[in-house]
């Protein structure tokens, strides 16, 4: 039977990690990943337990580029649970370089306040936003389509969102049990609201919608 000592068996192991530390790195804090085009990259999480980025608190901007061991690369994307439970974040702002918002990337940071997405974002998808309990209000940009299922659910705390006109579709559940909205702007290129979508929002008195070939479903 063939043998293979310790330090050969510990080298196999970090060669065969070679490609994956060579597609990650961090800057001022944050981490990202690079994307297979090789010049843009993605912001991702904290290889820790939950809460990812336990240190981070305050006004959080995510950058349009980053620089690493001399090379620019473009941010185009917040991954998925990039940011979830970082109850500290108070605000945030995203840079006009991403153009997506991953699943439950913000989701319980309840803390957040204050958002401000990037006009080149197209969507924002699953639980991106939800349980951001401070959260009072929210622009979806124009250049948002589509919002996905449970996205702001539970924002309690929020009041006013506005609605972009290039969104076609809100998803399921995307504003569900948010209790304190009292106003809603809802663009008009919407052509279909998912199922309980503003589900248990009593409280909104003012709604602004051009219905134009909106299809409901509940």
């Amino acid at each position: 039977m063939k043998h293979i000592n310790l330090q050969t068996t510990i080298t196999l192991l970090l060669l065969s990690m070679l490609p994956l530390l060579a597609s990650g790195f961090r800057v001022n804090g944050i981490c990202y990943y690079i994307n297979s085009d090789g010049t843009s990259v993605t912001v991702t999480y904290e290889r820790t337990s939950s809460p990812r980025y336990n240190n981070l608190s305050g006004s959080l901007t995510i950058p349009e580029s980053v620089t690493y061991n001399g090379t620019t690369y473009s941010v185009t994307g917040i991954g998925y649970r990039a940011f979830e439970s970082c109850s500290g974040l108070t605000s945030v702002t995203i840079g006009n370089s991403v153009t997506y918002i991953s699943d439950n990337a913000f989701e319980s940071c309840s803390g957040l306040t204050s958002v401000t997405i990037g006009n080149s974002v197209t969507y924002i998808s699953d639980n991106a936003f939800r349980y951001c309990s401070g959260l009072t209000s929210v622009t979806i940009p124009n250049s948002v389509t589509s919002i996905g299922y449970d996205a702001f659910s539970d924002c309690s705390g929020l009041t006013s969102v506005t609605i972009g006109n290039s969104v076609t579709s809100i998803g399921d559940n995307a504003f569900r049990y948010c209790y304190g909205l009292t106003s809603v702007t809802i663009g008009n290129s919407v052509t279909s609201i998912g199922d309980d979508a503003f589900w248990d929002c009593s409280g909104i008195s003012e709604l602004t919608w051009n219905a134009k070939n909106c299809s409901s479903r509940g």
